[in-house]
């Protein structure tokens, strides 16, 4: 996949916002990858900006794209589009969906 890697901000305190970004769809690059290779999880803007997630967020875009298909199954109202802040607090790097 051929996009640029999102950055979040440091944020100063948890009265402060991050990166909020209005988010169309989660999704994994390379979903079916073969041993040594990596998933490549990444978010498409409502704008249709591509942004890799970088290593910190993986495991949470992962249960993200997890409970997004949960929701679709059980006939819940779709998480997206919608809007996610990101950040980095206190050294680590944050994902919350708002």
């Amino acid at each position: 996949m051929d996009a640029i890697e999102l950055e979040p901000p440091k944020v100063a305190s948890p009265k402060h916002t991050g990166l909020v970004l209005d988010v169309a769809t989660i999704g994994l690059g390379n979903p079916l990858a073969l041993p040594g290779e990596s998933t490549q999880p990444y978010i498409r803007c409502t704008n249709h900006t591509v942004l890799r997630l970088p290593d910190p967020l993986h495991d949470w875009a992962t249960t993200v794209i997890a409970t997004t298909h949960t929701h679709r199954a059980e006939g819940w109202p779709p998480i997206f589009p919608g809007q996610i802040e990101f950040g980095i607090l206190d050294g680590a790097m944050y994902a919350e969906l708002l």
